[in-house]
């Protein structure tokens, strides 16, 4: 798989801590404020540990089908462990269920996840631009180099999930955190009602 200098290295550090920040909303119980995003909690079986292991991931749907794509390709932990154990957990906003992972090798396939992914985003087309031996991310080039991209196709069933979804923080932790929400919402809207007074010119005599 060619990828690009940019995406050579797997988030570290803060950036890794950025990434991880939405797994720390659900753990909050704010899950079912994002619902309407395409993103989901996959909970993957660590490969060497056994323990569940948590990442967020975009995905575009596809009648029942999600996928899901590495931008740092096979080296990414979640896809090693899916391979291992194929059998994971999707959380998206208050639901959960269990899905079977399998990397997308049909190039007909992963050809229409990426236009999924492409289409109606200019974001996306520069991303796959960049991590790709093509020098543009239309359809024609992407039918060339769709193989190139580390896909993933999950399909839900209606078994009972094995690995347990994002577990809660504790309750103290959950009551201070929309505490401080809510103090950051009252001090917004009352910004908001502050801009909207009319405005008095001159000074009280």
């Amino acid at each position: 798989m060619s990828v690009s200098k940019a995406f050579a290295e797997r988030p570290q550090g803060l950036t890794r801590s950025i990434y991880r920040l939405p797994i720390s909303l659900y753990r909050l119980g704010w899950g079912g404020y994002f619902g309407w995003l395409p993103m989901l909690v996959m909970t993957t079986k660590g490969r060497r540990s056994g323990a569940p292991r948590h990442v967020m991931v975009e995905f575009r749907r596809h009648g029942s089908k999600y996928y899901v794509f590495s931008a740092w390709g096979d080296r990414t932990d979640w896809y090693r462990n899916l391979l291992k154990h194929p059998r994971v957990t999707i959380q998206h906003g208050k639901h959960a269920f269990a899905a079977d992972a399998r990397p997308v090798q049909d190039n007909a396939e992963a050809l229409r996840a990426l236009y999924l992914f492409t289409r109606n985003s200019r974001l996306y087309e520069l991303l796959f631009a960049g991590i790709n031996s093509a020098k543009a991310a239309d359809l024609n080039t992407l039918a060339d180099v769709a193989q190139e991209f580390t896909l993933v196709r999950l399909e839900p069933n209606d078994e009972k999930p094995e690995l347990p979804p994002v577990e809660l923080y504790d309750d103290q932790t959950r009551q201070m955190a929309n505490i401080f929400a809510l103090t950051i919402i009252i001090r917004f809207l009352l910004f908001l009602i502050r801009l909207a007074l009319p405005v008095k010119h001159g000074r009280r005599k």
